[in-house]
């Protein structure tokens, strides 16, 4: 017996959200930063300090790749940061495409400390109305984000995929995930 399913395109696009005002620190003494203090309001009344804007700029979108929705369409898509490994369970399966993680560089003054802030849910949406959410989102940042000695910090980021029965339409999904940056 034939079984119907459906063809589930995903392709998420990472929006970087507006950096906070704080600005940060470079030194002039030979490629060194100044003794600047991480409080903002000296840093901007320290002639011995410049400032340099975090900036985030998102390199790779995550994509799951094709999936197809099998019986009701009830499960789940990981996409395996580490590996790049696309795992569904449930009510998908997996119809080819090239799966990709997420990955992004922040800039700013060297050796500043970051706050990096990633979302817990993003709704997937296709304009026919087929909908998925994104959960768990992990990232290959440590427990204190540091910029390097070049001012750049580059990671990686991925998450789950959910589907249930109001995915029952399928199509394109698309979704924004908002990541905020700012100097810790």
């Amino acid at each position: 017996m034939f079984r119907a399913a459906i063809l589930l395109a995903i392709a998420l696009l990472a929006l970087p959200l507006p950096a906070d005002q704080a600005l940060a620190q470079r030194g002039k003494n030979k490629g060194q930063p100044p003794p600047c203090e991480l409080n903002t309001n000296v840093q901007i009344n320290n002639p011995n300090c410049t400032t340099e804007p975090v900036v985030l700029t998102v390199q790779t979108n995550i994509d799951f790749g094709r999936l197809v929705l099998v019986g009701d369409g009830v499960g789940h898509a990981v996409l395996d940061l580490s590996t790049g490994d696309k795992i569904m369970f449930g009510g998908l399966d997996d119809l080819g495409g090239f799966a990709v993680t997420g990955r992004a560089v922040v800039t700013g003054s060297p050796n500043r400390a970051l706050q990096i802030v990633m979302p817990t849910t993003i709704t997937m949406a296709d304009p026919a109305g087929g909908q998925a959410e994104l959960r768990d989102i992990v990232t290959s940042l440590s427990a204190l984000p540091v910029l390097d000695v070049n001012g750049q910090l580059v990671f990686e980021f991925s998450g789950t995929l959910y589907t249930d029965t109001a995915t029952a339409l399928g199509g394109v999904l698309r979704g924004r995930i908002p990541i905020s940056v700012q100097y810790n």
